[in-house]
């Protein structure tokens, strides 16, 4: 009759599945694109487009490996070196015949071993990011 607290919290929230996962690598893809094609094109944006890095790792006809980060610079002028960067550690995979983005950290990727719960919080984060970016 009764239930424990964890199963009512269970059966309130729908299940996230892996088709769900498939659609957020798909909106990730196309966010992506959206984001860097207006990014460039903007001649205001510009300036701030030079600041977001693309490192690739491997790059092919159908792949894309790559690293992002964001170049900041000092405000003061008398340091040596004015800029600086934070990498972080996420490795991007952009299928472009599947038209996917999926986001990975480097732990799950030289474990080969991700649980689904992990992978949709890292790529719900980049989505979440992406619109940020476009909306701006």
């Amino acid at each position: 009759m009764f239930r424990n607290d964890k199963e009512n919290k269970r059966a309130g929230y729908k299940e996230i599945n892996f088709n769900h996962l498939m659609s957020i690598y798909e909106l990730n893809y196309h966010n992506f694109k959206q984001a860097i094609n207006s990014k460039f094109a903007n001649k205001h944006n510009r300036k701030h487009s030079k600041n977001l890095i693309i490192e690739d790792i491997f790059h092919d006809k159908f792949t894309r490996i790559f690293k992002m980060y964001h170049k900041f610079s000092y405000d003061d002028q008398v340091q040596y070196s004015k800029t600086f960067s934070i990498k972080p550690h996420l490795i991007f995979y952009m299928y472009e015949d599947a038209q996917l983005l999926e986001v990975k950290s480097l732990k799950d990727n030289q474990n080969f071993q991700s649980t689904i719960d992990n992978k949709i919080k890292l790529n719900l984060n980049l989505f979440y990011w992406l619109k940020t970016l476009i909306n701006q």
